[in-house]
């Protein structure tokens, strides 16, 4: 049985904004959501680290680009490895609303910045969390990413908050408001270590 996993993950920089970030050729997978919807804690249990992407209790707190660098290994049933090296990107968390009204549209232009700019973006999970129903928001920001077409999937974070009876029409539900095919919508949760191998497994289909 093929078999994934991450090795060699490093903080690389926090960039302020999209020219800050330097050029590179390798690929980059992008982590998008609201704020506090669990993008840091996501980052940690994919790369299998606890705290190389820092996690506030504080809503809005990642105002910048955070850079990593890593390298996902495969291994198929013959012992044989393989490996390929990518980027991710941990994009400012959009909509809290503490912020101002000027912070939250430096944040959407940092988001637009990035999605038009010449990086090799090939992945791009669009976090949110499963006790909250998609607003209007959530759902334009899912349109766009989809219409930058690059590589798309929702991830509907902290499913261990709710009840195993109820996690299958919940998937439905957000599949359905957000117009998703449902293999592009994928359940995660830290806590209960569950998604990552799903998820790995898209890293390494579309990150060449």
């Amino acid at each position: 049985m093929m078999s994934l996993s991450i090795k060699d993950a490093q903080y690389i920089l926090s960039a302020p904004t999209v020219a800050l970030l330097p050029e590179s050729k390798t690929a980059q997978v992008a982590f998008v959501g609201r704020s506090n919807v669990g993008k840091s804690s996501l980052l940690n249990f994919l790369m299998s680290r606890k705290n190389l992407a820092r996690i506030s209790r504080t809503p809005g707190r990642t105002r910048a680009l955070n850079l990593f660098s890593a390298t996902i290994m495969q291994k198929n049933e013959e012992g044989v490895k393989s490996e390929k090296f990518l980027n991710l990107v941990d994009l400012p968390g959009i909509g809290y609303a503490k912020l101002s009204h000027e912070e939250k549209a430096l944040l959407s232009e940092t988001l637009s910045d990035y999605l038009d700019s010449n990086h090799p973006i090939r992945m791009v999970f669009h976090l949110l969390d499963c006790r909250r129903k998609p607003t209007s928001e959530d759902i334009d920001l899912s349109l766009l990413l989809r219409q930058s077409e690059r590589n798309y999937v929702a991830v509907i974070t902290k499913i261990d908050e709710v009840p195993v009876s109820k996690r299958k029409p919940l998937m439905a539900q957000f599949t359905k408001d957000l117009s998703l095919n449902p293999a592009d919508c994928i359940m995660a949760s830290s806590h209960a270590n569950m998604g990552r191998e799903v998820l790995l497994s898209k890293i390494w289909e579309h990150v060449a």
